[in-house]
């Protein structure tokens, strides 16, 4: 019953540091062209370096060569790969050899579930469209049932203990809704967030015992 906590978008090693010691499970890395919080690989190896080894690290890539998402890869010492452009099943299976993969997808309509089913062998992130379409949650839902989903789109205190509740995803991956400004965290929104989706977890797991009483 427990979630799976990642915080993304981090450019900062005192906002890894804070989250990991928080509890979160995955720290993500963007190295996609044109993010406000896209990271060099020398900063990203930095940060990495210094970080606890139980954390998973993620590189975030869109539509980059594979060689070039192996070499940051391996360059950073990371642990998962997540692809939020429009990669091939062909180049998730290849990366699958060394890494975890992510496939992140647009859940803002029904025609998502062929693409998802694509991916089955693979975590997905359920995430919002590059059009501003929102994330729709009911798609997520029935997606979760059968495959290792996490949700994203604006996850943030206000719904994040609501979204364990009614997606029961795999995990949450938070980004804009604990920053400052892109890029800058905000310490406390970290830690409130995290506060709340452990409650969650907690009242998610009464309800399950009650009923298998």
């Amino acid at each position: 019953m427990r979630t799976l906590i990642k915080i993304c978008g981090l450019t900062r090693l005192d906002d890894a540091l804070l989250a990991a010691e928080s509890g979160a499970d995955y720290l993500g890395f963007i190295f996609a062209e044109g993010s406000p919080r896209q990271l060099s690989p020398e900063a990203a190896k930095e940060i990495v370096s210094k970080l606890p080894p139980e954390v998973k690290k993620v590189g975030v890539f869109r539509d980059d060569p594979l060689p070039d998402i192996r070499r940051i890869m391996e360059f950073c010492g990371l642990d998962v790969v997540q692809l939020h452009g429009h990669e091939t099943l062909q180049t998730a299976k290849v990366l699958a050899l060394e890494y975890e993969v992510w496939k992140a997808l647009p859940f803002t309509s029904p025609a998502v579930f062929s693409e998802s089913l694509k991916f089955q062998a693979f975590t997905q992130l359920a995430d919002s469209d590059k059009r501003g379409g929102d994330c729709n949650w009911s798609l997520a839902r029935l997606t979760a049932r059968g495959r290792r989903l996490f949700l994203a789109g604006g996850i943030s205190s206000d719904n994040a203990a609501h979204a364990v509740e009614t997606v029961c995803p795999a995990g949450l991956d938070i980004c804009s809704g604990v920053e400052e400004r892109p890029g800058v965290k905000d310490h406390r929104k970290i830690t409130d967030i995290i506060n709340r989706i452990r409650t969650a977890d907690r009242i998610q797991e009464e309800i399950y015992e009650k009923h298998a009483l």
